[in-house]
């Protein structure tokens, strides 16, 4: 033997005893961690994890076993590294489970993971009754319907379509054959500077009563089957979840998702997810709309793998959902960019009802008020923001109800069949589709059964901030105070003003339904765009500046939150500046990820804002103004577009506009001008026998935030999710 051979078995002999030692010695220490979904959640007795491995380890020893079981799941590599292993273990029981790392059979690392039904994890009970629309539900681009529902929670088979971009019209175009490609196949080049065909695969089912669909870029002729270890060559690793607008109450499934066949996000890589249960108009309960997401983002991760992060996307009812989630469901997603977003649902349904209030006395005293003192009194741009008209950027509130519809049971969705409504002789316990009844796990109900409302008129000087104008005489003050009304219960017309239930009153501000600024909306990046329409549309610029004031009165500032704003004219009233809050939300969700720094995650998230992301508004040629945003100062974004309010705020609100039932204090004749004379004073006290808004007080049963993920039983009690 040479030398050389008798170093080489010398070095081999060594090799294999030092393996050999370090297989009696204790296992290397392995991190375990569940990657689909936060609190170590799981639904449906599945759950992805990842296995994280010194540099020194070999991934070939490493096995997985379930509350002591050694299972058979395929542990390997994922996209991340060769370090970070990833697997799909399956058999969880409902309720704790240890799924344990073990390295050559020895214990190494574990996690204690809680598995849930499909649902519900933490809404509560399921709302009563419901309606499957499967049937109705028509796929984008192909339209086809999914087809009936196979049991009562609504489910139906999962269905996988492939669709693809055009180079003629540039429109989404059914392929029935992925194997045969069109010769008008478009290209796109992603973020990730990679070109592939412009090919979609969407997903559609059902998960928690909800109709989702996800849609990534997969090429079938080049790409490997989809897996959780290998991404498709178009897919960049990033989730974008997306919120349909609109509002209603659920009692359905909905006929639409927040839309997934989205040409900015797939062209760029993301994968875009949703479901029937994210959209406003057919459910506005935001804990089922966060459960949903909980359930949909586990779907697609179990499909496709890990993400890089998630993503919150939508508008108007959208954009409050994506606050919403944001503040009491921290981890579901990474940053949210929001669009015409007002700060919640609760406080938004006062002013909106008020319209119908106001337009109900203006009609009932024709001739009595221009449209000039009419627009003093709503607070709006316009008066047409509450009742339409030309150029107005949607239905008219009155006209379709949409107004009246948070209050009213009757007012549901298309999705609802009318023997199924809510009829007081009729079918009295039928669904009732209003806000309080569509949040009544949270609210809880009152001795009658009926689900408490948080809906509060009491003490409101409707057109205080007119009367101190001078827009309206104090004959027209007086009158309206004495004839305004409110609403019972059922939504109909009383004489008396509409008195909330203290129960829903402590309830909204402790669970969260009051978007006080605080849980993980203190922390997670937040990019706010607003196109101007405030002239001829609701989604005035004034509740960006309402949600500022909140998260500054909570956190002390709104460091982790940039507004851009910028006018309905000219580029267009999305483009580019979408483009550009998703190259901002990137950097900025990238420079937290590389921040290796010490402090708190609050800390992270502010230190690594984009320097160049700030408060700003772009003019109608596009020109760039960097100019904090605020309400009643003089400034260029201000000139260019001011910002106005709504009846509540022309009452005395403040601009945090968070009390739902105010404070009172005694009429003060001082509060009035001259023109109040000593008899029309007296008719102000009897109008309000009780006393006058004193807005400077915390709102009746305005309490803290208590917590994030709270967990409901159906009655108005709630506690954290374990």
């Amino acid at each position: 033997m040479t030398l050389s051979n008798t170093l080489k078995l010398a070095t081999a002999v060594a090799l294999v005893s030092g393996l050999a030692a370090c297989d009696n010695g204790p296992p290397p220490a392995l991190q375990v961690s569940s990657v689909a979904a936060p609190k170590n959640i799981s639904t449906g007795g599945d759950a992805l994890i990842e296995v994280t491995l010194p540099a020194d380890a070999s991934a070939s020893r490493v096995s997985l076993s379930v509350n002591g079981t050694e299972t058979k799941t395929e542990v390997k590599a994922g996209a991340t590294g060769d370090h970070v292993l990833v697997a799909k273990v399956t058999g969880l029981i409902n309720g704790s489970n240890k799924i344990t790392a073990l390295y050559r059979g020895k214990e190494a690392g574990s996690i204690s993971i809680t598995d849930y039904a499909a649902g519900p994890v933490f809404s509560g009970p399921r709302q009563m009754p419901f309606a499957c629309t499967t049937e109705m539900f028509k796929l984008p681009v192909t339209d086809v319907a999914l087809g009936a529902a196979s049991d009562a929670d609504c489910n139906a088979p999962t269905r996988v379509d492939y669709v693809y971009k055009s180079t003629a019209d540039g429109k989404f175009k059914p392929l029935a054959n992925p194997k045969q490609l069109p010769a008008d196949v478009a290209t796109t080049t992603t973020m990730d500077k990679k070109t592939v065909k412009y090919i979609v695969r969407v997903e559609t089912g059902t998960a928690d009563r909800a109709i989702y669909q996800t849609a990534v870029l997969h090429d079938p002729n080049t790409d490997k089957p989809v897996d959780i270890w290998t991404r498709p060559a178009g897919w960049n690793g990033r989730l974008v979840y997306t919120y349909g607008g609109g509002y209603g109450a659920a009692f359905n499934q909905g006929l639409s998702t927040g839309g997934v066949l989205n040409d900015l996000l797939l062209s760029r890589g993301y994968g875009v997810a949703s479901s029937s249960l994210n959209v406003g108009s057919a459910s506005a309960n935001d804990v089922i709309s966060a459960e949903t997401t909980l359930l949909v983002r586990e779907k697609f991760i179990e499909t496709y793998g890990p993400v890089v992060h998630t993503l919150g996307w939508g508008t108007s009812g959208g954009a409050m959902q994506q606050h919403h989630i944001a503040q009491n469901y921290p981890g579901l997603l990474d940053g949210i960019i929001p669009a015409a977003a007002s700060p919640d649902s609760v406080t938004r349904v006062g002013m909106v009802s008020d319209c119908t209030l106001l337009n109900k006395l203006f009609e009932e005293n024709a001739g009595k008020w221009t449209d000039e003192q009419k627009t003093a009194v709503a607070g709006f741009a316009s008066w047409k923001a509450c009742t339409g008209g030309d150029g107005f950027t949607g239905a008219s509130w009155i006209k379709t109800g949409f107004a009246h519809g948070w209050i009213d049971p009757q007012f549901c969705g298309k999705g609802v069949p009318d023997t199924m409504k809510y009829d007081a002789v009729n079918n009295p316990k039928g669904a009732r589709c209003t806000y309080q009844d569509d949040m009544a796990n949270i609210l809880g109900r009152d001795e009658t059964g009926k689900a408490r409302r948080p809906l509060d008129s009491v003490g409101i000087q409707y057109g205080l901030g007119a009367l101190k104008d001078g827009k309206i005489s104090a004959q027209q003050f007086v009158e309206m105070n004495e004839k305004i009304g409110g609403w019972d219960i059922d939504g109909q017309w009383i004489a008396q003003r509409t008195v909330a239930d203290p129960e829903a009153l402590r309830l909204s501000y402790e669970t969260g339904r009051v978007n006080q600024g605080g849980g993980g909306m203190a922390y997670t990046p937040i990019i706010d765009l607003r196109t101007y329409t405030d002239p001829f549309d609701f989604h005035d610029r004034v509740r960006a500046l309402v949600t500022k004031a909140r998260m500054i009165a909570t956190n002390g500032d709104v460091a982790n939150r940039a507004m851009i704003l910028f006018s309905g004219k000219g580029a267009g009233p999305r483009s580019p500046y979408d483009g550009m809050a998703l190259d901002k939300m990137e950097e900025w969700l990238h420079n937290i990820a590389v921040d290796t720094g010490t402090g708190t995650y609050r800390e992270k998230v502010i230190r690594s804002r984009p320097a160049d992301l700030k408060e700003s508004c772009f003019d109608e040629e596009g020109t760039k103004i960097d100019e904090e945003m605020a309400y009643g100062v003089e400034n260029k974004c201000n000139a260019l577009f001011p910002p106005h309010g709504d009846s509540r705020m022309v009452a005395g609100s403040l601009i945090k506009n968070d009390v739902l039932k105010c404070q009172l204090k005694p009429v003060d004749a001082a509060e009035y001008p001259a023109s109040m004379t000593p008899a029309l004073l007296k008719r102000v006290k009897a109008a309000f026998p009780d006393g006058v808004c004193d807005w400077s007080q915390p709102g009746v049963g305005q309490v803290k935030q208590v917590g994030v993920w709270l967990r409901y039983d159906g009655t108005g009690r709630y506690s954290p999710m374990p």
